[in-house]
């Protein structure tokens, strides 16, 4: 019997996504695998973006998968 997503990655995140290489970030929810005890977390709450991010939002590398989360 296999594990649905939801029950592999339970935690509910929120982060700016681009959906494709028009370079528009929104609001994107997802789901991550809980927090274990050799983990570390933190809440972020300044990001920044590299330049290497806007080629890859843009796709100009050829290799980009969306939705792509930035920073």
């Amino acid at each position: 019997m296999s594990i649905s997503a939801e029950e592999e990655h339970p935690k509910k995140a929120l982060g700016w996504a681009a959906r494709d290489s028009s370079a528009h970030l929104s609001p994107f929810t997802f789901s991550r695998r809980e927090t274990g005890e050799k983990d570390v977390a933190f809440k972020v709450l300044y990001c920044g973006i590299c330049h290497s991010d806007l080629h890859m939002i843009k796709n100009e590398w050829g290799n980009a998968v969306y939705p792509f989360l930035p920073g």
